[in-house]
């Protein structure tokens, strides 16, 4: 049995550079800015990853995004994290909900921290837009990029309205 081929497509935001990483012909992961990057690969990228690292740096660099539900889809490996990543994609640029506000819309109103634990699995942030997810309270908590990107990503997209 043969390997597939990996291989990472770069992208470019005020926060350094992040990765769009794929096997085969599917992304398998965003990177966001400020890692170490993936591994070396050597895979040609196919054009869906090339044109989902070009959205991701208009994105970063103040332009609105595209929703893709469908990385939901893959990203969901029960289905509960798929009905997570399905409503959390589905939040409108510039708004957030609350873990529990997510819990609720699923109908299991004490799944807050399940909620959470999905968040913090998320594959394709951004994408998945993981970080209009907040406390209880409104208070920015966890996010694989930092607070601080947390902060600035919610401020850039309700500039967009």
């Amino acid at each position: 049995m043969t390997k597939t081929e990996r291989g990472a497509v770069q992208y470019s935001s005020p926060f350094g550079p992040g990765w769009v990483v794929f096997e085969g012909g599917a992304v398998v992961e965003v990177q966001l800015p400020g890692g170490s990057g993936p591994p070396a690969g050597t895979a040609d990228p196919p054009a869906t990853v090339l044109a989902l690292a070009a959205e991701l740096t208009r994105y970063f660099n103040g332009h609105g995004w595209v929703d893709h539900p469908e990385l939901a889809v893959r990203a969901g490996t029960t289905p509960f994290t798929r009905a997570v990543y399905a409503i959390v994609s589905a939040i409108p640029e510039g708004s957030v909900r609350t873990y529990g506000e997510i819990a609720r819309q699923l109908d299991r109103p004490g799944a807050a921290r399940a909620v959470g634990r999905a968040m913090a699995t998320n594959r394709f942030p951004v994408a998945i837009p993981c970080h209009r997810v907040v406390g209880s309270d409104g208070s920015l908590t966890g996010f694989a990029g930092g607070i601080g990107m947390k902060q600035a990503l919610l401020r850039m997209e309700s500039s967009h309205g």
